[in-house]
C-alpha cells in the first residue's frame, strides 16, 4: 500500500547499494534448433526507476542515489550462444540494473515514514536454455 504524504516534507537517507539485479521480464529473445549459433543483436530502450511505500519527489530520490531515476537509455546489445546438436535453444536478454534501497523520513518529525528502491539501468544479462 502506497501512502500519500506531502513530498515537499520528505527527505531521503540511508541509501544502500545492493549490487546488480536482473530485470523481471525478457526484452529480446531468439530461438532455434541445434546445431546452430543463436545471435541476438538489438537496440533497446531501458529505463531507470524508483518505487516507494510513500509518495516522494523523484528529484529527491535522484539526488540521494546519485542518478536521474526518470532517465531512459537506448543501448545496443549483442550476444550469441551455440545450441547443441538435437536441442532446441533459447537465448534471452534481460535488462541489468544497479539496485539501491533508501529510507524516506519526515523533515518535520525526523521519523521514518516509508522506504523504497531505485534501479539504474546499466546493461543486459543473457540467459540460455536448451531442451
Amino acid at each position: 500500500m502506497r501512502l500519500d504524504f506531502n513530498p515537499a516534507f520528505c527527505g531521503i537517507d540511508h541509501v544502500k547499494y545492493h549490487g546488480l539485479v536482473r530485470g523481471k521480464h525478457s526484452i529480446a529473445v531468439v530461438q532455434g534448433r541445434g546445431p546452430m549459433t543463436l545471435t541476438l543483436t538489438a537496440i533497446e530502450t531501458v529505463s531507470n526507476s524508483e518505487s516507494a511505500t510513500i509518495t516522494v519527489a523523484a528529484g529527491a530520490v535522484s539526488g540521494a542515489v546519485g542518478f536521474d531515476v526518470t532517465k531512459s537509455r537506448t543501448k545496443s546489445m549483442a550476444g550469441s550462444w551455440n545450441v547443441p546438436r538435437g536441442k532446441f535453444g533459447t537465448l534471452n536478454a534481460y535488462p541489468l540494473y544497479k539496485k539501491y534501497s533508501f529510507n524516506v523520513y519526515s523533515k518535520i518529525t525526523g521519523r521514518s515514514v516509508g522506504k523504497g528502491t531505485a534501479l539504474k539501468a546499466v546493461g543486459y544479462r543473457y540467459e540460455h536454455s536448451a531442451r
